[in-house]
């Protein structure tokens, strides 16, 4: 029997300006309690990218990028986003009514998309490829460029 699982708090800044949304956080970032903990998983690799700096918490601070998940908690057997079922969302209207410098709302994956989209209708998002090694069908180079897009839009 799957036992329900509970995502991380965000780590949001007073003057970040974009949130980037994921489903719920891997088996190994719940373990580590840290976002995109997964060595695979290429998100950290794309910011890096365009900001020249190795520390994740700094990073996120120097680019204005608050990290959370649609999903509070699920039940889910493994990482995949596949597994994820009866979602409790967390409430991002209410973190974003209390970071009003958040002007943009970027989805990581098809999953945080469609979530947001069935909880949260009102709310403007714009969908980027899942980071994810998972979704083998960007290239690490096109997903920079894709982020790179929508980060410094």
């Amino acid at each position: 029997m799957c036992k329900r699982i509970v995502g991380l708090d965000p780590i949001v800044f007073k003057d970040s300006r974009i949130l980037i949304l994921g489903s719920m956080p891997s088996v190994i970032s719940l373990k580590e309690q840290m976002y995109y903990a997964n060595k695979t998983n290429r998100f950290w690799k794309i910011l890096e990218s365009l900001y020249q700096e190795n520390d994740k918490i700094e990073l996120l601070k120097i680019s204005h990028i608050a990290l959370w998940d649609i999903c509070h908690s699920c039940i889910r057997k493994t990482s995949a986003d596949s597994e994820i079922k009866d979602i409790e969302p967390n409430d991002i209207q209410e973190l974003l009514n209390r970071y009003k410098n958040i002007e943009k709302v970027i989805c990581n994956g098809r999953t945080s998309q469609n979530t947001m989209q069935k909880y949260f209708p009102n709310i403007q998002t714009v969908y980027c490829p899942s980071t994810s090694s998972a979704n083998a069908q960007f290239s690490l180079e096109q997903l920079i460029e894709i982020y790179k897009k929508e980060i410094y839009e």
